[in-house]
């Protein structure tokens, strides 16, 4: 027998396509996640199951387990903060304070995602051993940020305010709470909001209307967006 002595320049191995989350476009079509028009993040609670790796595999066995629970209330309280303004003068400060509430939108609305997309088990059969991560929850994130954030704008916010009496020691001055509300009566437009540059964290502006000497507030947000 004779033998050939060209060795071959290209070897063929099979890759999962989830070694790759970047969805790519072509002439003939492509994958592509399809999205709501507009997310409320409002105050629910998302439910998912998965088993011990964090993989969704069998339901049937997973619905057994401990369910993991999203809440989109712990989410704001977690990716906010709220400081008094430092320009405002002393006057202000101790009669109508002026406060800013810097809001990272990113992250909520990717967490929101996530869960969203865990719920529903859009990537169910992925295990991590099939993801460049060895992570599927990492591979998940990765192609939030790849292909579904840049889908979406911010378009609005409700503030709610409710104002608190506290006891003359003053022991609770400028003592503000997040907390969950949804009375409508409560939302307050006398504020300002602005987006930063790359439009992933929110400002708001707000004006403290009762005596910092006398009240405190607990305070909320709703945010809305739009798909582009």
């Amino acid at each position: 027998m004779r033998r050939n002595y060209i060795s071959p320049e290209f070897k063929y191995v099979n890759i999962n396509g989830t070694m790759n989350m970047t969805e790519q476009t072509s002439f003939f079509g492509s994958k592509m996640l399809d999205i709501q028009d507009s997310i409320s993040i409002l105050n629910e609670n998302l439910i998912y199951y998965q088993d011990q790796n964090r993989e969704q595999l069998n339901f049937s066995l997973e619905k057994n387990l401990d369910p993991i629970v999203y809440s989109s209330v712990n989410d704001k309280s977690s990716n906010h903060i709220i400081k008094s303004d430092e320009s405002q003068s002393s006057i202000q400060l101790a009669s109508n304070t002026k406060w800013n509430i810097e809001i990272d939108l990113n992250k909520i609305l990717s967490n929101y995602i996530f869960a969203t997309l865990k719920k529903y088990r859009t990537f169910e059969g992925v295990k991590n051993n099939m993801t460049i991560f060895n992570n599927t929850d990492s591979a998940i994130n990765d192609y939030i940020l790849k292909n579904v954030i840049n889908r979406y704008k911010y378009k609005s916010v409700d503030f709610f305010v409710d104002y608190k009496p506290f006891s003359d020691d003053g022991s609770m001055k400028y003592k503000n709470t997040f907390d969950e509300i949804m009375n409508s009566s409560l939302i307050t437009k006398k504020i300002q909001s602005i987006l930063n540059e790359s439009q992933g964290k929110l400002n708001i502006i707000f004006n403290q209307e009762k005596s910092s000497a006398s009240y405190n507030f607990n305070y909320y947000f709703n945010l809305y967006f739009e798909k582009i």
